[in-house]
């Protein structure tokens, strides 16, 4: 069961914004909310409950046992580094050189640089056709081809020609850059195999307005069922397990979108 958000925690944001806006936030200007558990830790060494930590702790239970608690996926890799260096420590090892992860790029970070979405979109063409039946060059936005590089950095250009050779340069959903052809991508390099997957991590559109998600759905799992061979059932429960998952999404525009479906 996954955590829902209660409506006086909902209100309590709201409340607290307007200390720092000039302007009424509305109960009806909400378009996602959600709620999660956050795990704490505590340090198995400590003698009382002070030493409880919203971060990791790292501890030898046993001799060589290297136990790592807590944290969060946004410290992954300096989770990561301490278990390690933990690890090193209690095997008494001795590496040849220090940590270098802090240093590595990430994965589409290589060559980067900020003006690289100008290149995507000046690249890019579809044709589409125009309302009196002739084909006619369709340019990519400023505001998708900025999205495409932020998110995949240079393999942003592997995206765009999906798009363009699959026909697939449509968005997925009124007022956000993100792109039918981003589905395909993912569920071909980076292992989505989800509606709810793509939804929820892969573009945030669940966590950005959960109506515009819902409306999104059927096109995303159209798409996925297309790279993952799914037949009608599979199809038909991603559609479920997803419009389940966004229920608990609490936001008025939401619930009236479960409503109607």
């Amino acid at each position: 069961m996954l955590p829902e958000p209660h409506e006086d925690e909902i209100q309590f944001i709201l409340d607290a914004l307007s200390d720092y806006l000039c302007i009424k936030v509305r109960r009806t200007d909400v378009l996602s909310a959600w709620s999660g558990i956050r795990p704490l830790a505590m340090d198995p060494r400590a003698k009382n409950t002070e030493s409880i930590s919203r971060d990791h702790v790292v501890c030898e239970d046993f001799p060589g046992l290297v136990t790592i608690t807590g944290g969060k996926w946004t410290t992954y890799r300096s989770m990561a580094e301490d278990a390690v260096d933990a690890a090193i420590k209690a095997g008494n090892l001795n590496p040849t050189n220090e940590c270098i992860t802090h240093n590595l790029i990430l994965t589409g970070g290589y060559g980067w640089d900020p003006a690289k979405f100008t290149t995507i979109a000046q690249q890019y063409v579809r044709m589409k056709r125009t309302g009196d039946g002739k084909v006619a060059p369709g340019i990519m936005d400023t505001a998708v081809a900025k999205h495409l590089s932020h998110a995949y950095g240079v393999l942003a250009e592997r995206v765009a020609t999906i798009a363009q050779n699959e026909g697939l340069g449509k968005r997925l959903a009124h007022g956000y850059p993100f792109l039918e052809a981003e589905v395909a991508y993912c569920a071909r390099y980076e292992y989505c195999e989800s509606a709810t997957d793509f939804i929820a991590r892969r573009c945030r559109l669940a966590f950005l307005d959960t109506d515009a998600a819902g409306q999104a759905l059927p096109r995303v799992i159209e798409i996925l069922a297309a790279e993952h061979n799914w037949d009608k059932s599979r199809k038909h429960d991603e559609l479920r397990k997803s419009r389940e998952f966004l229920e608990t999404f609490k936001s008025s525009k939401n619930a009236q979108f479960n409503k109607s479906q």
